[in-house]
């Protein structure tokens, strides 16, 4: 039996009926998520970074005075506390921001960065997983194909001082990481979420999941700048080829670093230099990092990773009712236009 226009409207207004329940209950989700989550970064964000004072850099920890380890310790605690706030406003906001196009922010830095002589590689340890993950990465080869990034090597600038090889990267701060925004008009303007389209509600999933990280990445980058503010974490390495690092996830299959112990939430990133081409100390070839992943924040908490779990569901959910909204919307296009083509014909 085929539907009348009226039916078909009826089941499109349960379906956003539902869509806007769903929204109420999303919030509320996340709302709890993102409570635990700045609890969990703060805890874990003190434990990585007693992992770098005590394995990885120990004697550089020991070398500080009473003051500067309390106030290091003071800084970092500050650092753990201030995303709070930068979360739960996440949710609060109405509006669905530009999609980043397909370029990733390490892609975007990669092909933009100035030629130095320094080829690195990194490895990361995920306490999760219980396995250390490697991944080296070639420039031209990421030019080539960025889906693939396997190493950095970049070559020119033979005798420039590390204090240039900085003002380089610093420069391409301001000129370049906001290109990874899809210039298309369809993503040049925010738009109003509308709480009831299901479609509206799966777009603002992803922008809270991208905002999360975005916010992991810059407390990271906070905590590594007390850290190297401290010199505890080498300092003299230029800050965009640790931001191009901390982009990298790594990939499995690739050679190991057996000599670094296992820690949650922390990058090891070896810099192979030729002390004859650059003055970057060849003492450098190894630094680890502090960096916060979700996945291992998680992990770590269960309570954290319950609650992943219940968002998981609840987006599957909407996932289905976007399907829905969308056969039904089309179905209704289909019962006007032929109500239209009757209404409009005539026999000759």
């Amino acid at each position: 039996m085929t539907k009348s226009i009226q039916q078909i409207k009826q089941e499109l207004d349960d379906t956003k009926a539902a869509a806007a329940e769903r929204a109420v209950e999303l919030q509320d989700r996340y709302r709890n998520y993102l409570e635990l989550l700045s609890q969990s970064v703060k805890q874990q964000l003190i434990l990585a970074s007693y992992h770098i004072c005590t394995q990885f850099y120990p004697q550089s920890f020991l070398d500080l005075s009473l003051s500067n380890k309390q106030d290091l310790q003071q800084s970092l605690r500050e650092v753990g506390s201030s995303i709070k706030l930068d979360l739960l406003s996440i949710i609060e906001q109405q509006e669905l921001e530009p999609q980043p196009s397909e370029l990733n922010l390490m892609a975007e830095l990669i092909k933009n960065l100035p030629k130095t002589k320094i080829k690195s590689k990194i490895s990361e340890d995920t306490e999760a997983s219980n396995q250390e993950d490697g991944a080296e990465i070639d420039i031209e080869s990421v030019k080539a194909e960025l889906a693939k990034i396997e190493l950095i090597e970049i070559e020119d600038l033979e005798d420039t001082d590390s204090e240039e090889e900085e003002n380089d990267f610093e420069d391409l701060e301001a000129k370049d990481l906001n290109r990874n925004v899809d210039p298309t008009p369809q993503a040049s303007v925010n738009e109003k979420i509308e709480f009831d389209n299901p479609k509206h509600l799966l777009l603002w999933h992803k922008q809270i999941e991208r905002k999360i990280k975005k916010n992991l990445d810059r407390t990271s980058k906070q905590a590594n700048k007390q850290l190297q503010n401290s010199k505890i974490i080498p300092d003299r390495i230029p800050s965009k080829i640790i931001d191009v690092a901390m982009q990298t996830e790594g990939n499995k299959g690739s050679r190991n670093n057996r000599r670094l112990p296992n820690a949650p939430n922390i990058l090891h990133l070896t810099i192979e230099v030729d002390p004859k081409k650059t003055k970057i100390p060849q003492s450098l070839s190894q630094i680890s990092l502090l960096r916060l992943r979700l996945a291992e924040i998680e992990f770590g908490d269960p309570m954290l990773n319950a609650q992943r779990g219940q968002i998981r569901n609840l987006v599957g959910k909407i996932g289905k009712l976007n399907s829905q909204y969308k056969s039904t919307k089309q179905q209704l296009a289909v019962a006007e236009a032929q109500a239209a083509w009757r209404s409009s014909w005539y026999e000759d």
